[in-house]
């Protein structure tokens, strides 16, 4: 008998594995986050993540699940694909465009995470990762 991953489980998953290169790929491309002193560096990170995902999948989400239809396209509902779009358009406030258009899918999988599990911690976790992830290889490529 094959045991099978929560639908949760698996994305979670899949989107760990999928983090390591896309972080790696950001900061080659210049979107890294520029180290400079490691351990506030992670903590703000840490902290940062979390109160993100308290505030956009915690209450802006549930908040438009239930102002707008449950039904959307694919797997996106209105209220993910919504809340997706305010969370990348806060980034414009210290990112430029091209990272803001780059956090929307991303924002996209943070919040199909919070449905599937109907719970704020395994996106917040998620989002550490990517940062910390992100943090790491921006310090790896500068040879800090």
């Amino acid at each position: 008998m094959t045991a099978r991953l929560h639908p949760a489980a698996a994305l979670a998953l899949a989107a760990s594995l999928a983090a390591v290169p896309l972080a790696w790929f950001a900061a080659t491309l210049g979107f890294g986050l520029a180290p400079r002193e490691p351990v506030r560096d992670i903590a703000v990170l840490l902290l940062w993540s979390m109160a993100e995902e308290i505030v956009f999948r915690g209450a802006v989400q549930p908040a438009l699940a239930r102002a707008l239809p449950a039904r959307g396209w694919a797997w996106i509902t209105p209220a993910n694909a919504l809340t997706s779009l305010l969370f990348a358009l806060l980034h414009l406030w210290r990112h430029p465009l091209p990272v803001a258009v780059l956090i929307y899918p991303v924002s996209l999988v943070f919040g199909r995470l919070r449905e599937l599990s109907g719970r704020v911690w395994p996106a917040a976790l998620l989002h550490a990762l990517l940062n910390l992830l992100l943090y790491a290889a921006s310090w790896l490529q500068t040879g800090a």
